[in-house]
């Protein structure tokens, strides 16, 4: 689930990815509506968690996605941690924010958080490389040449 529609260039290279992970697991992108930063920080914090609490499916584990939150070790640790989530019941959900990030109360709601990089990535493009991620982890578990 992300807030906002993602936009050109990183709107291609996004739904390339999501359509090969959709090829190999099932996937389903929700874009929740960003709220105008005007309207203050906390407001659009509030109100983009409450959009996005409205997408959440019963039973998901929760995976914020937080520059505060877990760092995988590596595109090889991505993987084991996917494949170990694809062996538990209920879907598996990443959050990804918009501008302002998400709000607290949905960080603490999240079953964990982890994060891309150490550095802070625009929202957008962090999706597309989070889909990237995981489709590299898709692969190295089916042993594709592509995780290489």
């Amino acid at each position: 689930i992300a807030v906002g529609k993602i936009k050109e260039p990183h709107a291609a290279v996004a739904s390339r990815y999501e359509d090969r992970i959709n090829e190999r697991v099932g996937l389903r992108v929700d874009e929740v509506a960003a709220e105008p930063l005007q309207h203050g920080l906390d407001q659009v914090a509030r109100r983009e968690a409450d959009r996005i609490r409205g997408r959440l499916p019963d039973g998901a584990y929760l995976v914020a996605m937080d520059p505060a939150g877990r760092v995988p070790a590596s595109s090889e640790a991505l993987a084991k941690w996917l494949e170990r989530r694809l062996e538990q019941p209920g879907p598996t959900v990443f959050l990804i924010g918009g501008a302002s990030g998400l709000a607290p109360d949905l960080l603490a709601q999240a079953d964990e958080r982890m994060s891309l990089s150490p550095l802070t990535l625009p929202h957008q493009l962090a999706r597309a490389v989070l889909a990237e991620q995981l489709y590299r982890a898709l692969a190295a578990i089916a042993g594709h040449p592509y995780a290489h």
